[in-house]
């Protein structure tokens, strides 16, 4: 992620400071220009940065890219940058009738590329007819590539949000080919938590929670993130403000053998509580956020404060105070800020816990 961002922030200044040089040169330069740059690009970079610099061609150049096309139609750099122009400058019903045709050729033609998995590949602005298409392409797409990996992870970004009971097959039938990997258990948990379920129906939020951990858990293979995944989907669940899947899952975590487990667990759980008008659990979970049995996670990476600081702020200066003084012996090496927030209480201050 960092690579493409960085990428993307230089072929933004490129952009910034030769868009008109290279409007002036032949589009396709574009492409080589990349190359030039020296940055080899995986394929699927290459597409965002194709369609990114599609944005900014004059008309007359995507006509040249148009006729180019007609004498070449293999030249997906071109295609790319063609979609990327439509997309963006597009302009009544013959512009989309262009950036229909170029997509559909993409899906048709080259399914296992990576622009396929890109947004602008997936819906077509004012076009229900050309989405249909696309759509019905993608179907046609898993009958004749079933055993294409590359076609199946495309044909998963393109279900995902239009039939997430295929992404859902997609998912598994993915992770059987690629059981060590962490992206389809991660894809699974984010497609539970944005529609649910698909073919499910579960009113009961904790119920609802503990099948998808379930569902979820039999994708994951790896020791360790099977131990934080309840942690993981319990955070996930809380940013949503989904507090009864966020309790289950937290308590799940509790048991876990992860090593932030505890600290990570009562926070979670203090948060949940403080929000939902339960004052008293809220403090008793900052208090058991920092037990002997989270000495290995503190020693290692100091105490979680996010839950202190909120408590502080609702006037528990003694609970906050318990838990500082609690931490003294699980983080000797913060000793002396620890002493420096334990002081600020003492002396009717407010210590800065950090955060916003």
């Amino acid at each position: 992620m960092r690579l493409l961002i960085a990428i993307l922030l230089l072929t933004a200044g490129l952009n910034a400071a030769g868009r008109e040089r290279l409007q002036r040169e032949r589009p396709s330069s574009v492409a080589n220009a990349l190359d030039a740059l020296g940055l080899l690009q995986p394929e699927s970079v290459r597409s965002i940065l194709l369609l990114h610099s599609g944005k900014s061609l004059l008309r007359s150049k995507a006509g040249e890219l148009e006729a180019a096309l007609r004498k070449d139609p293999n030249n997906i750099d071109d295609r790319l940058m063609l979609i990327g122009y439509y997309t963006s400058n597009g302009r009544g019903s013959a512009d989309r009738l262009r950036l229909r045709s170029h997509v559909l050729w993409m899906i048709s033609n080259h399914p296992e590329h990576a622009s396929t998995a890109e947004p602008s590949l997936h819906d077509l602005p004012d076009d229900p007819e050309g989405n249909s298409q696309v759509l019905e392409l993608w179907k046609n797409n898993l009958g004749s590539h079933p055993n294409d990996l590359p076609v199946l992870k495309n044909a998963e970004k393109f279900f995902f949000g239009k039939e997430p009971a295929e992404a859902d097959r997609l998912i598994h039938r993915i992770s059987e080919r690629e059981p060590d990997s962490s992206e389809w258990p991660v894809e699974l948990a984010h497609l539970y938590r944005m529609f649910g379920i698909p073919g499910e129906k579960i009113d009961n939020p904790a119920e609802r929670a503990i099948e998808e951990y379930r569902r979820v858990l039999e994708l994951t293979k790896n020791p360790a993130a099977r131990e934080a995944l309840p942690g993981e989907m319990a955070d996930a669940a809380f940013r949503i403000g989904d507090f009864p899947a966020a309790v289950e899952l937290a308590k799940i975590y509790l048991k876990s053998s992860d090593r932030p487990a505890v600290q990570r667990a009562n926070t979670i759980l203090g948060r949940i509580a403080l929000r939902t008008g339960d004052l008293a659990d809220a403090r008793q979970y900052l208090l058991d956020s920092a037990n002997p049995a989270a000495a290995p996670d503190i020693a290692l990476s100091g105490p979680t404060l996010v839950l202190a600081k909120e408590l502080i702020e609702h006037g528990e200066r003694e609970t906050v105070l318990a838990y500082l003084e609690s931490c003294l012996k699980l983080w000797p090496r913060g000793e002396n800020v620890l002493r420096i927030w334990i002081a600020d209480i003492k002396n009717g201050r407010t210590p800065n816990l950090g955060g916003p």
